[in-house]
């Protein structure tokens, strides 16, 4: 008898993950309440992550495919929903990880609640992160990276939030976007937020803050931020330029600003002043129109004193700033504004590298 089609595709690019695919199978066995495959998108791993999740699956009984893709996540992605099975898809990373045994189940009548409620199929859903961290320590900054990503802004959604949507509406998106080695969860985001609406899923999804810890937190989200706003203004040339500085750093290690800063400055720089300014002007413009984060942060900073899990709680600052600071600190004098002071400090900070003496 042919086995019955699963309801839900779990969708994972692996690229030498064998040590986090076991507590991934493990959490993603535990499920229950509906009928689920799990494709494994490898590309070209070389620490036997394939081998090694077909040998935890098979133990676990879990329905584990595994396909081959050329490397890069969102050729990974794609080829991984090409071979699933099921109407429904859920995108996750392998460092993943799902708390609640009814996680999916819940998740996945939630969308279709939504979907049915708004009468069509352009919904896709994300969960909030919480960062499995070696310290406890209360923190500010994890406190307010953990409640963005509870809400639906498109520019606050990441792929390690888990993308959750009918494989109809991926297909009617074009799948995730190949063109560049970077970013490829942020571009589906921005689409699905143009074409559909994002809703939040019920539950958290644990996700590991290894790399944040290694590279340092701060460091790592700069230079997410400098990826986005290059992104925003069309600098893709940086992508490319990017890898390959942060390949020579080597593996794990704390991350160092400076090359990515004088390699934005050369790229912005290469077509003249005119080129150049074009480039600043759009930057001030992408910061200004991120000046609510400020306004949340100070949200944040009160619902953690009072108690409340990230994410909840209320947002009195943010709601003063939609109300009568946002048309003021967006607009286009603001952008250009923000654009000289921006300027400003990133070549202030060079000097002062260059002035300053060293240890």
């Amino acid at each position: 008898m042919a086995a019955a089609t699963p309801q839900l595709t779990v969708v994972v690019p692996v690229l030498d993950e064998a040590k986090h695919l076991p507590s991934l199978l493990r959490s993603l066995a535990a499920q229950q309440g509906l009928g689920f495959e799990v494709v494994l998108a490898d590309g070209g791993s070389a620490d036997g992550s394939p081998a090694a999740a077909a040998r935890e699956a098979e133990l676990l009984g879990l329905d584990l495919h595994i396909v081959v893709a050329p490397p890069g996540r969102a050729r990974q992605l794609n080829a991984g929903a090409a071979a699933a099975r099921a109407p429904e898809l859920l995108f996750l990373h392998a460092d993943s990880g799902l708390p609640d045994p009814h996680q999916l189940a819940r998740s996945l009548a939630s969308l279709r609640r939504e979907r049915s409620l708004r009468g069509h199929h352009r919904v896709a859903g994300h969960f909030g992160l919480r960062f499995a961290r070696s310290c406890t320590r209360p923190s500010r900054a994890y406190y307010f990276y953990e409640a963005k990503t509870r809400l639906d802004d498109p520019g606050c959604i990441r792929g390690d939030q888990g993308f959750l949507l009918s494989a109809e509406y991926f297909r009617d998106l074009g799948g995730y976007d190949a063109t560049q080695p970077y970013l490829e969860d942020s571009r589906l985001a921005r689409e699905i937020g143009r074409t559909g609406v994002w809703v939040n899923l019920p539950g958290t999804l644990h996700t590991s803050a290894r790399r944040f810890e290694v590279e340092g937190l701060r460091q790592r989200q700069t230079l997410n931020a400098l990826l986005c706003n290059f992104d925003h203004i069309g600098l893709h040339g940086y992508f490319a330029s990017a890898a390959d500085a942060y390949r020579q750093q080597g593996d794990a290690g704390w991350l160092e600003l400076p090359p990515f800063y004088r390699l934005a400055h050369r790229m912005m720089a290469a077509g003249g002043v005119g080129s150049m300014l074009k480039y600043w002007y759009r930057t001030g413009r992408y910061i200004a129109g991120n000046a609510w984060q400020l306004a949340f942060a100070l949200d944040c900073r009160a619902n953690q004193r009072d108690g409340w899990p990230p994410g909840q709680g209320p947002r009195l600052w943010l709601g003063r700033y939609r109300r009568w600071g946002r048309w003021l600190v967006e607009s286009v004098v603001a952008g250009a504004v923000t654009a000289l002071l921006t300027a400003g400090w990133s070549y202030g900070s060079r000097a002062w590298a260059r002035l300053r003496p060293r240890a």
